[in-house]
């Protein structure tokens, strides 16, 4: 059965919540999101998040909960675009050791041997950077996605707090 990893923010009134450059509030703040983050590591693999905030002042719960489906929307956007960036990276990388090496083996016997060794450098380069990006890069993008995916099924409550109850 899951458990539900509650994160509770503490609050004296809603603007604390979003960004202080946006006027519409449909922004968070980037102090609620490192918290949530630096919390959601607690959280055990198969626990339910739920985020709980407590302010002083009575919050429009809509408002925050659409200013979360915002940043949601916002990072799986950007993620697919670093996805995207890495494919193209990792394709002209490859390409580049592909001729460089290619190049290397024809012409092994006709130049010296630094400027042979410098291609194939070249070349040996070129590959295993598209390899660091198939093997290193990636991953970590599908995990910050999955890692947003979770965020999506977060439940967001909010209560008002007396600020003389501590």
């Amino acid at each position: 059965m899951k458990d539900t990893f509650r994160i509770k923010l503490r609050i004296h009134n809603e603007d604390e919540l979003y960004n202080p450059f946006d006027e519409d509030c449909k922004t968070l703040s980037s102090d609620v999101i490192d918290y949530i983050y630096f919390r959601y590591k607690e959280k055990d693999l198969l626990d339910k998040l739920a985020i709980h905030v407590v302010s002083d002042e009575k919050i429009d719960i809509e408002k925050l909960r659409s200013a979360f489906s915002n940043y949601y929307e916002y990072q799986q956007s950007q993620l697919s675009k670093e996805k995207k960036r890495n494919m193209l990276k990792q394709l002209w990388m490859f390409v580049i050791g592909v001729v460089f090496i290619t190049f290397g083996i024809y012409t092994s016997d006709k130049l010296p041997i630094l400027p042979d060794e410098i291609v194939s450098t070249i070349g040996a380069f070129s590959m295993w950077e598209a390899a660091s990006i198939w093997i290193v890069e990636n991953p970590e993008i599908r995990i910050k996605q999955k890692w947003i995916m979770l965020l999506t099924k977060t439940e967001i409550t909010a209560e008002t707090r007396d600020p003389e109850t501590k």
